[in-house]
């Protein structure tokens, strides 16, 4: 069941070349301890890796709710940072079980994969169903783990869907890849289930893109 009361902060962020280190000791230490004060909590920091340039930054956080958001906005807008080039914002909704109300320190990974997929509106509960009792259960038996699904606050149709999730390295990524043969020892009634959603998931897809980022923090307050 997705978590619909919180709202999702996600903000990207394009930095000046070789500014990553000094960004991230920024936010760390006045940016962070801000969204504490205010009751919303980084889910994850995370930056380019294949896909993305290393400078290309993406941040989410969540809120209790719209009204929560609005107010940590402030009614000034903030001085410009001499290490950002663009920043973009939006916001988003969970639409499925996760992201978990708290991300034990067991479900961080290293690497994360960022999949966006394009998809008719009508085909929402599909695509969600498709991926919780499919996809998912496969790849975390594989010790993959969902970070989150969510899509865009807005209604929009196309509709844009996002997904986060965490692999210990880019080759536990390439290992969890649906077109691969069946690892020995497999759940072969899992395995078959997965084949089988995972290709209904892509027949419902309009188009999809996915880059990987190595995570800075993933739920640094739990």
């Amino acid at each position: 069941m997705a978590n619909q009361e919180f709202v999702y902060e996600q903000r990207q962020v394009t930095l000046r070349k070789g500014a990553l280190e000094e960004y991230v000791q920024q936010i760390r230490e006045l940016s962070w301890p801000q969204l504490d004060n205010e009751g919303a909590k980084v889910l994850c920091l995370l930056h380019g890796m294949i896909g993305y340039p290393m400078d290309e930054v993406i941040q989410i956080t969540r809120f209790s709710d719209i009204g929560a958001w609005q107010s940590s906005q402030g009614k000034d807008p903030s001085p410009a940072n001499p290490l950002v080039e663009k920043e973009e914002v939006r916001l988003l909704r969970s639409v499925a079980s996760r992201p978990k109300p708290q991300v034990p320190a067991e479900d961080r990974r290293e690497v994360y994969g960022y999949h966006r997929f394009f998809i008719r509106a009508e085909d929402l509960p599909e695509f969600v169903r498709c991926s919780e009792t499919g996809v998912w259960p496969r790849i975390e038996t594989q010790d993959a783990c969902i970070l989150g699904l969510w899509t865009t606050l807005a209604a929009t149709d196309p509709l844009e869907v996002a997904l986060l999730t965490g692999y210990h390295s880019v080759t536990h990524w390439e290992e969890t890849r649906g077109a691969r043969p069946m690892p020995q020892g497999f759940d072969p009634d899992l395995w078959e289930r997965s084949v089988r959603l995972r290709a209904r998931r892509a027949d419902l897809c309009i188009k999809d893109w996915v880059c990987l980022m190595r995570a800075i923090e993933v739920a640094p307050s739990g």
